[in-house]
């Protein structure tokens, strides 16, 4: 038996919407550095937003297969150990195809969350009917969810949730998940690719320092080309060798994350972020003068006093920032003068201090 919830054609489902057990573990699948703690995080979110008893992570294989993947951490190992026990298989290295199974083929295709009472529709176990309930039985699962991440399109993988008979959550909330998951998973992959051609930094996932520096000089020549003004902007976290000391690598490294999806949010569409020095960030502002430039800055700095790191149990950090910008062709006529005029503005500036 399996079970699909009704959708209006043409509309979203009235059903997929956030709700608040679920908003604050998303923050952690949006937070994930690699596929690998993607996998925990969406595990965690189900668990603690879903009710689910157990999740499983497969992704899609190019050649059409779904793929299980190892949880990161040794604890979420050890919580599904008894799913394996139970089975008598391992279900987080199960490979399998979706082509002989027309119900689960349809989730992916269609990207619409799906229920089913036995976990043989589901995955390819070797299990007959009698052992198979008697073991959904004894680890309390009523129904097992499929959740696709699906996105744009493209379904990349299916989120398993094992959920008891008392769970509160419909497979609407499910199917919001794995879209999260979904866009998560996307996201990687495109930095992924953009690490190994060399053009994004690992640490603040921009463009790296080459790549701003090479599009700055392109931008430069047109604007000297066509007489149209143009500026950048730079940004430099003043106190990250205390925060490092203070609150570690991985704190301090999500903060300058942060710290370059509000340069991202404040920007226009025509400028170019990226990374510059061992703890800042540039700006291209195409078109923009000196009044230009000082409205990006004050763009800039007001949504930094808003931001707030991901996750409610991390300690409030005070950061030192200063910003500065330089103006073609009054502050320089390369992209190096540009650049310098703006780091001697830099060093001489302001600092502002927030707590995030």
């Amino acid at each position: 038996m399996v079970r699909q919830e009704p959708l209006v054609p043409s509309q979203p489902a009235p059903s997929i919407a956030p709700v608040p057990p679920l908003l604050q573990p998303l923050l952690g699948v949006h937070s994930a550095p690699s596929p690998e703690w993607l996998t925990d995080a969406a595990g965690i979110a189900a668990e603690r937003g879903l009710g689910a008893l157990y999740s499983l992570f497969y992704l899609a294989e190019a050649s059409g297969e779904l793929a299980g993947q190892r949880p990161a951490s040794r604890e979420r190992m050890r919580a599904l150990m008894r799913v394996d026990e139970a089975l008598g298989t391992d279900l987080t290295t199960l490979k399998f195809s979706t082509r002989e199974r027309p119900a689960l083929l349809a989730v992916m295709e269609k990207g619409r969350a799906l229920a089913v009472t036995e976990l043989g529709q589901a995955l390819p176990l070797d299990l007959d009917a009698e052992r198979l309930q008697a073991a959904q039985r004894s680890l309390g699962i009523a129904e097992a969810w499929l959740a696709p991440f699906h996105w744009n399109g493209e379904s990349l993988g299916l989120l398993l949730l094992l959920m008891p008979s008392s769970a509160s959550a419909h497979l609407g909330q499910a199917e919001l998940l794995g879209r999260h998951v979904a866009v998560a998973l996307t996201n990687l992959r495109e930095k992924e690719a953009g690490r190994k051609r060399g053009e994004l930094d690992a640490v603040r996932w921009v463009y790296d320092e080459g790549r701003f520096l090479e599009q700055l000089g392109q931008e430069v020549r047109r604007a000297q080309r066509h007489k149209r003004p143009l500026s950048i902007m730079l940004l430099r976290l003043q106190n990250v060798d205390e925060l490092y000391h203070r609150y570690g690598r991985f704190l301090t490294e999500q903060l300058l994350r942060q710290l370059g999806n509000q340069l991202a949010e404040a920007a226009r569409d025509t400028d170019f972020l990226g990374a510059f020095g061992r703890d800042g960030f540039a700006t291209i502002l195409v078109e923009a003068n000196r009044e230009g430039a000082k409205r990006a800055q004050e763009r800039v700095l007001a949504n930094v006093r808003k931001m707030r790191l991901p996750n409610a149990d991390l300690p409030n950090l005070d950061i030192e920032l200063s910003c500065a910008a330089a103006t073609l062709p009054e502050d320089g006529e390369t992209a190096g003068e540009l650049t310098a005029a703006a780091e001697a503005r830099l060093d001489a500036g302001a600092t502002y201090k927030e707590a995030v």
